[in-house]
């Protein structure tokens, strides 16, 4: 009789652990949000709500049972549904998933959508951008590795990014800004521009030289990646009727600087915008689109164009 009872326990046991090895199975997720300071009775009746649990009582005992009432964190999570509610309470108390991200220097507030959308870090790349642009915040993302929680609010990974940005442009540069005639906005422009231009830190500074040099002697920037901003033209080659294109952000057209950032430039960009390299050059020119040529006269940029000295 003994031997019956214990091998009922012992299969009993076994289906007990087949059930909790099975719920922690991943199976089709469901999007579900936890807010802020929401009580434990909140979330049972928002996890069975979504059919993530079978019951709320069961998640509000087993939650009370193993000390989790205070340790369950908000956010966004991917949650299947759980015979058991185990694998669900684990995740809640884990806090929603991190993601690693970088977003390199030179994107776009479109790029970088793109890449948070790619990587689950946010629902929609519509919001994002229509985030950041409604704010004028194109230009102050700045270019960092970053770990975001998974589908997280737009509001906070745009705020991260930004104070970010304010971390690295320090009081030396405001107070350079003030000295050049520079708002910070102008500033970030310009780097967002010489950011398009160039690679190297030395070619950054000589490319911010020539645009002001251009800006104080009320010439036009005549930027390329300006024209190509305007008409989104990253890849194949500018046109002379290209640079006819009647934008604000056409710099052949319009002088100076153009209504907003054309991108999220780096540090190196940034500085180079405030500290540009003493030269009296006035034009450059790539032939590779890596090394650029600077010269001071018209004539001869255009004699170093067509191969001349």
């Amino acid at each position: 009789m003994v031997n019956k009872i214990l091998n009922g326990l012992k299969i009993i046991i076994a289906i007990l652990v087949l059930i909790v090895i099975i719920d922690f199975i991943p199976k089709k997720k469901k999007l579900v949000f936890i807010p802020k300071n929401t009580s434990v009775k909140k979330i049972a009746k928002i996890l069975k709500g979504e059919n993530i649990i079978l019951s709320e009582n069961f998640f509000k005992i087993l939650t009370l049972l193993s000390f989790s009432s205070k340790k369950i964190k908000y956010g966004n999570y991917e949650l299947y549904f759980s015979f058991t509610t185990l694998p669900v309470l684990y995740r809640l108390v884990r806090g929603p998933e991190v993601v690693k991200i970088t977003i390199p220097e030179g994107f776009t507030v479109e790029q970088i959508a793109e890449r948070l959308f790619v990587n689950k870090v946010i629902l929609d790349p519509i919001e994002f951008i229509t985030y950041v642009k409604s704010n004028n915040l194109e230009g102050f993302l700045f270019p960092e590795t970053y770990y975001f929680y998974k589908f997280d609010n737009v509001k906070n990974i745009v705020e991260r990014m930004v104070k970010e940005f304010y971390k690295n442009y320090n009081l030396d540069f405001t107070k350079r800004a003030y000295e050049i005639k520079f708002t910070t906005y102008q500033v970030v422009i310009l780097a967002s521009i010489i950011e398009k231009e160039a690679k190297t830190p030395e070619e950054k500074q000589l490319i911010s030289a020539v645009f002001h040099n251009r800006l104080k002697k009320g010439w036009n920037l005549e930027s390329c990646a300006t024209v190509r901003y305007a008409l989104k033209k990253f890849k194949d080659r500018l046109t002379y009727k290209d640079l006819e294109v009647d934008s604000k952000f056409n710099t052949y057209k319009y002088y100076g600087l153009p209504p907003h950032p054309i991108c999220n430039p780096g540090l190196d960009s940034i500085k180079a915008a405030l500290y540009p390299k003493e030269t009296d050059a006035m034009f450059f020119f790539t032939k590779d689109n890596n090394t650029h040529i600077f010269s001071k006269y018209y004539t001869q940029h255009l004699n170093r164009q067509k191969g001349k000295n």
